[in-house]
C-alpha cells in the first residue's frame, strides 16, 4: 500500500523529471547569474507556475539568502509564502456537487471521491444528475456496484436538478452521511448551461445548505484552468478543486497559480487509473514532489 506521499510523488514524476536537470546544476550555488535565472525561469513556466509566482520566484532568488537554503529548498520557500495555508482548512460538507467542464473526468472522479468516503465507514449515495449521457449513468452505475455504493438515477428524467433534487432528499431521509452528485460537463461559455447548473444548485440548497462544490480541472489544460474557474464562479461558488491526470502531463505546477491566485484549496488530485489514485491533496507533499531534486 503506497502512502499519499508516496503517490503524489510519483504522480509529479513528469514534470519533476522536467525541472530536475535545472536544479540539480544549480545545486550548490549561492549567487545565480542572468543566463542561471533565465533557465530556471523558462523551465518553471514550462511546468505552467505561471508568470506572476514566476516573476516573484526570480526576483527573490536575485537576492542573497541569510539561511543556508540551496535553490530548489528557496523555491519551495517562495512558493509557499505566496499561498495563504488557510484555504485548507475548508471541510467539505454533507453534500458534494461536482461540475466542470467536458473531458476533465468528472463522472471517474465522483466514484472515486464516493469510494473514498465509504472507506472511511460513511454512508455514501452516488446521485446521476448527467442526464444528458446515457453513457454517464451506465458508467456510473457500474462504478457504485463495483464500490458497492448506492446510487439514484433515473434515465426517464431530462432534467438534472430534478435528479439532483430527489437524491438528495432521499439521502437526508435516510441518513446519509455524504451525497456525491455527479453532473454533465458544460462549457464554461454557454449561459444556458451555466444557468442550468445554477439551477440545481438552488434547487438542492432548499433542502440543505451543507453543500460544497468541487470544480474538476484537466492538469493538461494548464493556465486555462484558471478561466474556467473563473466563468464557472460566475454561476455559482466553488469551494474546492480536484486535479485530475497530473501523473500524464509535465505541466503538474499549474496547482501553484490554482492555489496562490484563485484562492481555492486543492482538495484532491488524480495521480492514476485506479480506485486509489484519486488522493487527498497536501501541499507539503506536493511541494516535495514537483521541484525535490534529492538534494
Amino acid at each position: 500500500m503506497f502512502s499519499i506521499l508516496d503517490k503524489t510523488i510519483s504522480g509529479l514524476k513528469k514534470t519533476r523529471n522536467k525541472i530536475s536537470n535545472t536544479f540539480a546544476s544549480l545545486s550548490g550555488k549561492s549567487f545565480l547569474d542572468e543566463k542561471d535565472i533565465d533557465t530556471l525561469e523558462e523551465i518553471l513556466l514550462q511546468a505552467d507556475l505561471g508568470w506572476a509566482i514566476v516573476d516573484e520566484i526570480v526576483e527573490k532568488l536575485k537576492c542573497k539568502d541569510d539561511n543556508n537554503l540551496n535553490v530548489s529548498q528557496r523555491v519551495i520557500e517562495i512558493i509557499r509564502q505566496s499561498i495563504d495555508l488557510d484555504i485548507f482548512n475548508y471541510e467539505l460538507k454533507k453534500i458534494i456537487l461536482i461540475v466542470g467542464i467536458n473531458g476533465t473526468g468528472k463522472t471517474t472522479s465522483a466514484a472515486k471521491i464516493s469510494g473514498y468516503y465509504s472507506d472511511q465507514s460513511e454512508k455514501v449515495m452516488l446521485v446521476a444528475a448527467d442526464t444528458y449521457r446515457a453513457a454517464a449513468i451506465e458508467q456510473i452505475r457500474i462504478w457504485s456496484e463495483r464500490l458497492n455504493i448506492n446510487l439514484l438515477a433515473n434515465e426517464t428524467s431530462s432534467d438534472p436538478a430534478s435528479v439532483a433534487y430527489d437524491g438528495v432528499n432521499s439521502a437526508l431521509s435516510n441518513n446519509y452521511d455524504r451525497v456525491i452528485i455527479d453532473t454533465a460537463g458544460r462549457m464554461n461559455t454557454s449561459v444556458n448551461l451555466m444557468g442550468e447548473l445554477e439551477k440545481i444548485y438552488k434547487v438542492v440548497s432548499k433542502k440543505t445548505d451543507e453543500i460544497s462544490v468541487l470544480m474538476v480541472l484537466d492538469a493538461n489544460t494548464g493556465q486555462n484552468a484558471i478561466s474556467q474557474v473563473n466563468d464557472f464562479r460566475k454561476s455559482l461558488p466553488i469551494d474546492g478543486i480536484i486535479l485530475t491526470k497530473m501523473d500524464g502531463t509535465t505541466k503538474g505546477g499549474v496547482a501553484v497559480p490554482v492555489l496562490s491566485e484563485l484562492k481555492i484549496p486543492i482538495c484532491y488530485m488524480g495521480v492514476g487509473e485506479k480506485i486509489d489514485d484519486l488522493i487527498p491533496f497536501d501541499i507539503n507533499y506536493y511541494l516535495e514532489g514537483l521541484v525535490n531534486n534529492g538534494e
